[in-house]
């Protein structure tokens, strides 16, 4: 993922210059092109894809419509957050029939989503950043082995299982050096590392004693 700085204003003029990275956008993924790739990774008809993601809204709404927060595990957590206009915006009859205000001016002013912590960390084990100036390997590439059989018990402690997946997303690897590291470490029995057979043949590591 690129990105740039860019400058902050000085607001409170201080003098002081500061910057802030922000992403380089690149294109934004269209609808059709996530079902596609929904398509491409479940056992779902593209049909059924296409009912969800449409459905999905309106489920949500049942109740947040309630003040309820809704949390979707490995998704994560959607709330309202409401806003309140001025009496200045309030004598404004369009802004007011815009934002569907009440009489008091409070209104819906957007949904929050804060993502599942797991995901987070997802996407960052398997995102390198880069400025375009300043190359830095990023810290999964300076990992010893000793340092990813730690990352791997780790995980294993926390979900009782792992999968060659959790180990790519944890360390950054890619998956042919991923499966023989889990190789050689379920190899070693002092490791405590051992395999178990999960959903399509795949294979899961597990704690042995």
């Amino acid at each position: 993922m690129d990105y740039v700085m860019e400058k902050l204003p000085d607001l409170h003029k201080t003098g002081e210059t500061k910057y802030y990275p922000k992403v380089k956008h690149e294109n934004c993924i269209n609808h059709s092109t996530i079902v596609s790739l929904f398509r491409d990774v479940s056992t779902m008809s593209r049909s059924a894809i296409e009912g969800v993601l449409k459905e999905l809204p309106g489920v949500l709404n049942m109740y947040l419509t309630y003040g309820h927060s809704v949390k979707l595990e490995g998704f994560g957590t959607f709330n309202v957050i409401l806003g309140r206009l001025t009496e200045k915006e309030m004598a404004d009859r369009k802004k007011v029939r815009k934002v569907q205000a009440n009489r008091s001016g409070v209104y819906i002013k957007k949904i929050n989503f804060q993502p599942d912590p797991e995901w987070l960390l997802e996407l960052r084990g398997m995102t390198e950043l880069n400025d375009g100036k300043n190359p830095t390997d990023p810290f999964w590439k300076t990992l010893t082995k000793e340092e990813r059989l730690e990352i791997a018990l780790e995980h294993i402690d926390k979900h009782g299982s792992m999968s060659v997946r959790d180990y790519m997303v944890r360390t950054g690897l890619g998956r042919v050096k991923a499966e023989r590291d889990l190789k050689e470490f379920s190899a070693n029995s002092k490791n405590g590392i051992g395999t178990i057979e999960g959903a399509n043949n795949s294979k899961l590591y597990v704690k042995v004693s």
